[in-house]
């Protein structure tokens, strides 16, 4: 006869036979899977090469580095060495909306430093200020040799009018290596800008005020962190102590919160049918209200007036409250079952303490691998050549000769080249004109190094996530198939780490990978679907909204084997497809325990990082409110009140994760007991006397 809530054992593979000499995690095992290993660090070899080919070809000061109009990259090339910092001729330039596809359109040369006075060269060219040397010591231009040029005001206007020389230019500070001014300096000097005769000048001031305002606000964010870090810190430490105590104090309300979460939720139900019947009948009786419906308030009560809505309510709520309530009535001993392995994981995880705090190490390898993507990413997308292409505003004043006698808008350029063959029709550079840079031309292999990189962080990812845990999967296995927990050994986590390491990590890199491909095909289906956004085309959006509701699903689904093939593979040391075939069969055979179990810890652990990161700020809130005349902040307890919660959130996830992990490895060797195990004095069970007391089962001593 097969036992309530079983499936027939030839269906999914025999039931475990007792093995008298099995009593945990097995000592003797050999490594497994050596070929996805060897794979892995094939792989490892070649990302390596990934990231020395961009870092010998690329050039990532292209992205850091200000180029100047001819492309030289100030501080770097021999032309401009002495020269680090961008100077824009004309700021005002930079202030419309344009500029943040098409960059400043106004020339830029490297300085050797940024001005530190305003300077105008207006009186000088209208007369109304004598023309003197210190003049041409004041002047920005293209080179020097054109500043040297300019020895009178007939010069300087000639050098201005071509934009060979700067018109005027404000007290500026180098950012990122380009000379802007402060909008401190903007706003001060707003006298200054409207006499340079500039018509854009209100923009930039326009422009700054916005930017300061944004400055002020980040710097009043930082001004209350400042205040506060050292209490932010403090109750981050408390959080970890009310994580701690939390998962501690399960073993006694676990029980308690799932009855009562769901008799609420039951009671709920219930009374919304009823309020919905008594809405229904009252609109059959007397008829709906008179509303205005021309708004959608209106249009929400003449909704709320439709005597059907209500009807529909009623027996929504009705048939899920009763479907609720035959679970409860029909699955109550295998919900007491499911209560009964949370208390278990808190014992379990409460007596190895050290595993709370083992997830630190794969969070920072993980912050390694993130890292290492984004170094990759940005040396290869510096590879190739520059390219520049040429750009006319309308009105441009420009005639070129040579090869470029037919040069167009966007044709390519090269920016020495241009400056040589393009000029005015005044003979100087061109105006409103210019060879500007445009992309950087990677060839073909850089792109394959790319979605390689972007496949590695995937593998790389999902194999430190595994073997976190494929590790507290054998800590809390041992724990549990050991009969006196008194003689759990110290240090189970790294004799787990040890027997992982040793042997299982091709299993890991074996069931990493094939998540890894699943993650980037979806990663590919995004990519997709984003380029064809474009086209209003009903079909294809169904297709990819049916691929990516997939691929989540077998995500999902892989993930959950994957879990619980590593569960088996701590306990056994078998490989990944055995292990996964022997976790898949062991899980069938007891589905509705599963899915039972699957939902009230989903459940209660998501209340508990509520209620743990709820507290938290609530506390953190009347921490702050209770000293804001001392601490003086300038958003009340707004700013270390959200980053509390940020940080108590994650706190409460690591602790819970490692939680839902115990509970997971627990709730497999449990039903492995139940299999290999009869309670007889020669096959005795390892669960608690509280589960035994659940299933009606005990263990016989010898008489």
């Amino acid at each position: 006869m097969v036992p309530d809530g079983e499936l027939p054992a030839n269906k999914y593979g025999t039931p475990l036979k007792h093995d008298p000499q099995f009593n945990g995690p097995r000592p003797n095992r050999s490594c497994t899977d050596v070929i996805f290993l060897l794979l892995f660090f094939c792989f490892l070899g070649a990302w390596g090469y990934v990231a020395f080919y961009g870092f010998q070809n690329g050039d990532p000061e292209r992205f850091l580095r200000a180029t100047d109009s001819l492309g030289r990259k100030c501080g770097v090339d021999s032309e401009v060495l002495d020269k680090p910092y961008l100077f824009f001729f004309d700021l005002t330039a930079c202030a419309k909306p344009q500029t943040l596809l098409s960059g400043c359109d106004t020339p830029q040369v490297c300085v050797k430093e940024c001005p530190k006075t305003n300077w105008n060269s207006l009186p000088y060219r209208r007369g109304i200020e004598p023309f003197d040397r210190s003049v041409q010591d004041s002047l920005i231009c293209v080179n020097d040799q054109i500043k040297n040029r300019v020895t009178s005001a007939t010069e300087l206007e000639k050098a201005v009018s071509e934009n060979k020389c700067a018109s005027w230019y404000m007290s500026s500070r180098p950012l990122q290596s380009r000379c802007l001014p402060s909008p401190e300096d903007i706003t001060g000097s707003q006298r200054f800008l409207g006499d340079t005769g500039v018509p854009n000048a209100a923009a930039l001031v326009n422009n700054s005020t916005i930017n300061m305002s944004a400055q002020e606000m980040v710097g009043k964010v930082i001004d209350d962190l400042y205040k506060t870090w050292k209490t932010i810190i403090v109750i981050l430490v408390i959080t970890i102590l009310v994580s701690l105590f939390y998962i501690t104090l399960l073993r006694w309300i676990a029980g308690i919160m799932t009855w009562l979460s769901l008799i609420a939720v039951l009671a709920l139900l219930i009374t919304f049918a009823i309020l919905s019947y008594q809405r229904y009948d009252y609109l059959k009786t007397h008829g709906p209200d008179e509303v205005n419906s021309s708004m959608i308030k209106g249009q929400l009560e003449e909704l709320a007036n439709k005597d059907w809505v209500f009807m529909t309510l009623t027996i929504v709520c009705g048939v899920i409250a009763l479907i609720l309530f035959l679970l409860i009535v029909f699955l109550r001993k295998r919900i007491q079952i499911a209560i009964t392995l949370i208390k278990e994981g808190s014992k379990a995880v409460s007596n190895v303490i050290s595993s709370l705090f083992f997830p630190i190490i794969p969070w920072c390898l993980q912050a390694g691998i993130l890292v290492w993507f984004i170094f990759i990413w940005v040396t290869l997308s510096s590879v190739g050549d520059q390219v520049f292409k040429a750009m006319f505003e309308p009105g441009a004043d420009c005639y070129c000769t040579g090869q470029y006698q037919d040069l167009k808008p966007t044709n390519s350029c090269i920016p020495k080249l241009f400056s040589e063959l393009c000029k005015s029709s005044a003979g100087g550079d061109c105006k409103n004109a210019g060879c500007h840079f445009s992309r950087i031309d990677s060839p073909q292999l850089v792109t394959y190094f790319h979605v390689f990189n972007v496949f590695g962080t995937f593998w790389a990812t999902w194999f430190v996530i595994g073997m976190s845990d494929m590790i507290l999967a054998g800590t809390f296995a041992k724990w549990y198939w050991t009969m006196d927990k008194r003689r759990v050994p110290f240090f189970a986590v790294t004799a787990a780490a040890g027997r992982t390491i040793r042997y299982h990590l091709g299993t890991i890199a074996f069931g990493s990978l094939i998540i890894a491909i699943c993650s980037f095909i979806r990663a590919c289906i995004e990519y997709l679907e984003r380029k064809v956004k474009g086209y209003d085309n009903s079909v294809v959006k169904a297709l990819f909204c049916c691929l990516r509701c997939f691929f989540w699903c077998l995500e999902k689904f892989l993930r959950f084997i994957n879990k619980n093939a590593y569960i088996m593979c701590a306990i056994h040391g078998r490989n990944f497809c055995l292990s996964a075939k022997d976790a898949f069969n062991l899980l069938m055979r007891n589905m509705i325990r599963v899915v039972v179990l699957d939902k009230v810890t989903d459940f209660l652990f998501f209340i508990g990082k509520l209620v743990i990161t709820g507290g938290i700020v609530v506390m953190a809130h009347f921490l702050f409110f209770s000293n804001m005349k001392d601490l003086a902040l300038n958003y009340n307890s707004t700013v270390p009140c959200v980053v509390i919660a940020i940080g108590a959130y994650i706190i409460a996830s690591i602790f819970f994760g490692v939680y839902s992990m115990a509970v997971d490895t627990l709730f497999l060797c449990f039903l492995e007991d139940c299999e290999r195990n009869d309670g007889s004095a020669e096959k005795p069970y390892f669960m608690s006397t509280s589960l035994m007391r659940i299933l009606g089962k005990k263990n016989r001593k010898n008489k």
